[in-house]
């Protein structure tokens, strides 16, 4: 028997505090990162309590998905939630930065739960015509907590300490944890329950570490050609390849293999990614824009970021209602990379301390990503059978993660290289702090940087352009539910 329209909203609720833990402990410690090294030492380790939880988590969302699949979205998404509580209250109580970074990483492999089993299990509850209108609430509190993340850390940090951070999780994990267990009780498990493939995870795992710790490290200053990046690229390569190898072959693939057969499937798993390499990518480049080039202090990047934190979930929300209306999604896609690519062709050319061209590029820019996030988000879920819908919504996960930190690497590196060339530096040297760069010499990095974005934007457009102009009360497609072997 479907739910009520109550146990629906009471599950959404849950759902949506779930995620907006695990969307905002991806950013929301970066600030308070100095700190947490003043206080318990391990200066040497500080990029790890960001990256820490974000490689463990891009690296779970996957099995998360495939065992939901297999045993049910009410006992994985509680497995979650308690590892993610438990590992706040241990990031509470760490004295040293080893163990920070080690429940950190905890952390993140209940996140990627709650990221993966959030949006699968809306899918489960809500008709196909109905989603837009939940997954863009999902959209919408997504990017607002990535957004709102240092902002929030900033202030917990200044006015209380940076275990505040981690202790506020806690009791939100456990207003989460009940309130969907509650509503989530009618909820059974999916399909028959095989033994999963744990050497095709164990090769996923490992190819995803090692590309996301080389990502990470990129976007950390080191040289995309260092011996220890391209090690890690080869030890990415040779497992995921195997892993792809494996999967056709293995009774019950991690990620079946037939998933990636549906045209609408990777290309919206590709507007995904794009869309949150322009969302994520910008979100750090743009603070660091104002802050350099001397038109903002740290307290007031907030208030200039706020038109772009306001106007994702606006057009989240836009999005969703019109998906629920028409039953379309294409020319919400369209219109998504119109607008992403008006704000992107713009910024090169606005001056830092411009503030009302500054707002309205970025106003255009959250529009055109949050129409794109949730389109894509349901594109998927429609074309896929019910039984690939847990493993094919957190692949999508995992392509907006890989995204954003592919963004992140790529324009800070596009920056730091115009930096390095205009001071005549070799690509080894170390540019220094920005703040000591001359104005043109940062204003030409931010253009270069500003110039990815307007091609990311484009390549978007292009994408959407060949999607399929299906209806979400369209039968899956047959590439993607036809029987293995």
């Amino acid at each position: 028997m479907p739910l009520t329209e109550a146990e629906v909203t009471r599950v959404v609720l849950g759902l949506l505090l779930a995620l907006f833990l695990a969307a905002i402990d991806q950013t929301i410690v970066s600030v308070a990162l100095v700190s947490i090294a003043r206080n318990i030492g391990g200066f040497e380790l500080v990029p790890w309590v960001v990256s820490g939880y974000l490689v463990a988590s891009t690296v779970s969302t996957p099995i998360y998905g495939k065992l939901s699949d297999l045993y049910g979205r009410r006992p994985l998404l509680s497995v979650a939630i308690a590892i993610y509580m438990l590992a706040a209250l241990l990031c509470a109580l760490a004295q040293s930065m080893p163990q920070l970074v080690a429940f950190r990483i905890l952390q993140g492999l209940g996140g990627g739960g709650l990221i993966a089993l959030s949006q699968a299990t809306i899918a489960d509850i809500v008709p196909g015509a109905q989603r837009g209108r939940y997954q863009g609430y999902l959209s919408g509190v997504f990017a607002v907590a990535a957004v709102a993340g240092p902002v929030l850390g900033g202030y917990l940090t200044f006015y209380l300490s940076w275990r505040a951070i981690f202790w506020q999780a806690v009791p939100l994990a456990i207003a989460a944890f009940l309130i969907s267990r509650r509503a989530m009780r009618r909820l059974s498990a999916r399909g028959e329950r095989r033994p999963i493939d744990w050497l095709g995870a164990l090769l996923l795992a490992a190819g995803l570490s090692a590309l996301m710790i080389a990502l990470t490290r990129i976007g950390q200053g080191h040289g995309w050609d260092s011996p220890s990046t391209l090690l890690l690229a080869g030890l990415s390569a040779l497992s995921l390849i195997a892993c792809a190898l494996r999967e056709q072959v293995a009774p019950e693939p991690i990620l079946p293999p037939d998933l990636f057969a549906s045209r609408t499937v990777i290309l919206c798993y590709l507007l995904a990614g794009l869309a949150f390499f322009v969302l994520v990518g910008n979100s750090v480049l743009l603070p660091i824009w104002m802050q350099s080039l001397g038109a903002a202090g740290a307290d007031e990047v907030a208030l200039r970021m706020l038109p772009l934190t306001l106007a994702v979930p606006a057009g989240a929300f836009v999005s969703g209602r019109a998906m629920m209306r028409t039953a379309r999604y294409r020319p919400l896609m369209l219109w998504g990379s119109v607008l992403t690519l008006a704000a992107a062709a713009a910024m090169p050319f606005i001056p830092v301390a411009a503030d009302l061209p500054a707002a309205l590029a970025m106003t255009l820019l959250g529009l055109g990503l949050g129409l794109q996030m949730p389109a894509s988000l349901v594109a998927v879920q429609s074309a896929v059978a019910p039984r690939q819908m847990g493993i094919a919504t957190a692949v999508g996960a995992l392509f907006r993660t890989l995204g954003g930190a592919v963004g992140i690497a790529i324009l800070s590196s596009v920056l730091f290289a115009q930096v390095r060339a205009a001071r005549g530096l070799s690509a080894g040297e170390a540019t220094g702090p920005l703040a000591d760069v001359a104005a043109e010499t940062l204003q030409a990095g931010f253009r270069g940087a500003f110039g990815v974005t307007v091609a990311i934007a484009v390549l978007s457009l292009i994408v959407a352009w060949a999607m399929p102009a299906r209806t979400l009360l369209a039968a899956p497609e047959p590439s993607s539910t036809r029987p293995r072997g």
